[in-house]
């Protein structure tokens, strides 16, 4: 009797690219259930990625120690430490779903015989591809990242599978977040995550204040604004803003998350992790996109919106913006106009 199959996936950040892998891994969890499949992750993933079920170890590697030092002892022992270690579970299948010439070389150095990742062209460093030995073939045109992952599955024999998402949240995460939703009286409510992650991805808080007020005026829905370690001063710009009360504000981590966006009517926000996991927990979204395409990283179904400015330089994908940031200078009504339509298709009625 031949030995269960072992896949190794490797993603190593962040939050929101761990989430678009994660269809892809469903495909092939579903696909191979008698299958080992690990997770090669970098610290920040971890807490997500052991809520995933299904997942057999997630492997932690410091790529800090390993990279930015590689002449250091410290790391060259980081970096032998997680060879031996991948090297010792003696995986048939390495899936690369980063594209980075570092991660390549880490599915090379698994000693996987089968070597999964994007062929030239797509993958994010040149010459990556270089050490994978399977690729789907080259697109002609743009495609969500969740599906190019998928076709990474498929090289390894996975088929699609509509899989729900089901995290394993803690009974305290789900209780706090309870507290916080009666603590402030809400029933039906709107989350606003005004975080970017990078610089020019953030709408302009004084934005999101105005929204804040459209919505609860228009609509009579309360708003919650989450936010994420320093983005505090966002909450302050936004409630400075907001005509009347200020709206809630909840500083939950990103876990505690899926509860309250369980709960959620809708969540507004840009191209960011919150933005991504209320996608895969399928609340509507509104999404607000300027240095990242939509058609790449926007919405995950068709019903949800995508608001962009179409400037010349959309979906540029710099960190920081070279000119002015005028492609995240999205008028307050263009996003109101999509909240509103969101709301419709999900059925909500106007005040």
């Amino acid at each position: 009797m031949n030995a269960p199959l072992k896949i190794l996936v490797i993603r190593l950040s962040s939050l929101g690219d761990i989430l678009h892998a994660l269809p892809a891994f469903f495909d092939l969890r579903t696909s191979f259930p008698d299958a080992r499949i690990d997770w090669l992750a970098g610290h920040g993933a971890a807490p997500l990625l052991s809520a995933v079920r299904g997942i057999g170890t997630v492997h932690i590697f410091d790529k800090t120690a390993a990279f930015a030092l590689p002449s250091s002892r410290a790391g060259r022992h980081s970096l032998l430490r997680v060879v031996r270690t991948l090297r010792g579970q003696q995986y048939g299948c390495c899936i690369d779903f980063q594209g980075l010439l570092k991660t390549a070389l880490l599915s090379s150095l698994s000693g996987a015989g089968t070597r999964i990742g994007f062929p030239a062209g797509q993958v994010r460093e040149w010459p990556a591809h270089w050490f994978y030995n399977r690729s789907p073939a080259r697109l002609r045109q743009p495609l969500h990242v969740v599906e190019l992952n998928r076709l990474l599955a498929r090289c390894a024999g996975a088929r699609p599978h509509s899989v729900p998402f089901d995290f394993a949240v803690s009974r305290e995460d789900r209780d706090h977040v309870d507290s916080l939703i009666s603590g402030a009286g809400l029933e039906d409510f709107v989350v606003i995550n005004p975080g970017g992650g990078w610089e020019s991805k953030t709408w302009k808080p004084e934005y999101y204040g105005e929204l804040c007020t459209r919505i609860r005026d228009e609509w009579n829905l309360p708003v919650v604004v989450t936010t994420g370690p320093g983005e505090h001063p966002l909450y302050q710009r936004i409630a400075a803003t907001c005509g009347g009360a200020p709206p809630a504000h909840f500083r939950v981590s990103f876990l505690q998350l899926i509860p309250l966006l369980e709960k959620a009517r809708l969540l507004v926000g840009g191209d960011t992790g919150p933005f991504h996991l209320a996608c895969a927990l399928q609340t509507p979204v509104v999404g607000i996109f300027g240095p990242t395409s939509p058609v790449r990283n926007g919405p995950w179904r068709d019903a949800d919106e995508a608001v962009t400015r179409g400037a010349a330089c959309s979906g540029c994908y710099k960190r920081k913006c070279p000119t002015d940031g005028g492609c995240m200078d999205i008028p307050v009504d263009a996003v109101f106009s999509a909240v509103t339509r969101r709301l419709l298709s999900s059925g909500q009625k106007p005040l």
